[in-house]
């Protein structure tokens, strides 16, 4: 499926993902790549994560035509160096092939940065983003002005431009409905006209997977954000169309501090995998009460391995992880470990074998 776009986080094991997709892949897509909120974050903080998250893509995801940015995720009241954090961003990577991002909800002068680096001479790209979310895209009159006073401000600097209808969290919503918001938004800001390209985006996973899956059970959880695809792809057609995901992660997850004993206390096994149009997840007991404790995934990659909608370890670098720790190897399975082969099977099964 070329027309696939993951949203990931600029951490470890989602860049380490996306570094072992299959060549094809990895020349075929551009991830967009959300920085990770974290509690307490400090100027310092930030500028320690850009700038190690700089070297991490500059060194894995060189074979990527391009990746697109956003803070969106962090607080607009924290200034790096007394200006708003994104200026330290398009600072850090303008020399890298990477899209900024536009919205609507950006605090003042958040936009403006983007404009003036470009003017500056600090962006090589020519492609920008404008994100939105379901508030901004109910009623078209409502944002046309903020919306058209953006493209006009980037007339002459960015040759591309792509709409980002970003979902979200879409458990609760009816795709159809959805569906019929989106496109009728796309057809009141003549959205085909204005952009080379319109994502639609969104996660069925809440940040708290209890929330859809009790523990040590396994479920087939449907995936919303697939519905409203196929739903709005029925209606509109064409070239411009890309389908987006969070993969295997919810976007409303954040880095929580917590002390490794408390952590371990309550955080249980848990492993996603995507098949048709379903998540199928696994979930097992408390890593540290339980008798099997991390070994706990070794016994949910066996169980998987054994389900007709596993792919077979030559499917991709995460398939093989999982294949060959159906037992124990020695080496622990953690629940940082699992996400950088799970999300890069999920972004595989996406790309190779996902039917809209």
């Amino acid at each position: 499926m070329n027309n696939y776009v993951p949203f990931l986080k600029l951490k470890t094991g989602e860049i380490g993902a996306l570094s072992t997709l299959d060549g094809a892949i990895k020349s075929s897509i551009v991830p967009f790549i959300d920085l990770p909120k974290k509690d307490g974050m400090t100027a310092d903080g930030f500028k320690g994560m850009v700038d190690r998250g700089a070297k991490s893509i500059a060194k894995h995801l060189k074979q990527f035509p391009m990746f697109f940015l956003d803070n969106f995720d962090i607080d607009d009241s924290l200034l790096v160096d007394g200006q708003h954090n994104y200026n330290y961003v398009l600072k850090s990577l303008g020399h890298l092939n990477f899209a900024p991002v536009v919205g609507l909800d950006r605090a003042t002068g958040r936009n403006e940065a983007v404009f003036k680096a470009k003017e500056a001479g600090k962006l090589i790209a020519t492609t920008i983003s404008l994100r939105l979310q379901p508030d901004d895209f109910e009623n078209y009159a409502l944002v046309a002005h903020e919306i058209d006073q953006l493209l006009k401000r980037g007339n002459g600097l960015f040759t591309h431009w792509i709409l980002v209808l970003d979902n979200r969290v879409c458990t609760a919503v009816g795709p159809v409905k959805r569906a019929n918001v989106l496109a009728k938004f796309i057809h009141d800001s003549s959205a085909a006209a204005k952009f080379s390209a319109i994502i639609v985006t969104g996660s069925s996973i809440p940040p708290s997977i209890s929330d859809v899956t009790r523990v040590l059970t396994e479920h087939d959880h449907p995936r919303v954000e697939i519905a409203i695809y196929r739903a709005l792809r029925k209606q509109l057609g064409g070239s411009k169309l890309f389908c987006g995901d969070y993969t295997i992660v919810s976007p409303l997850y954040s880095d929580v501090k917590l002390a490794p004993e408390v952590m371990y206390n309550v955080m249980t096994a848990k492993v996603v995998y995507s098949h048709g149009d379903i998540h199928y997840i696994a979930r097992g007991g408390a890593l540290k009460t339980h008798p099997r404790g991390n070994l706990q995934y070794n016994d949910i990659f066996a169980q998987l391995a054994t389900k007709t909608f596993y792919r077979q370890p030559s499917f991709s670098f995460g398939d093989q992880f999982i294949w060959d720790r159906t037992v124990s190897t020695g080496v622990m399975v953690t629940p940082a470990s699992v996400l950088k082969p799970t999300i890069n099977a999920h972004m595989s099964y996406m790309f190779k074998s996902f039917s809209a």
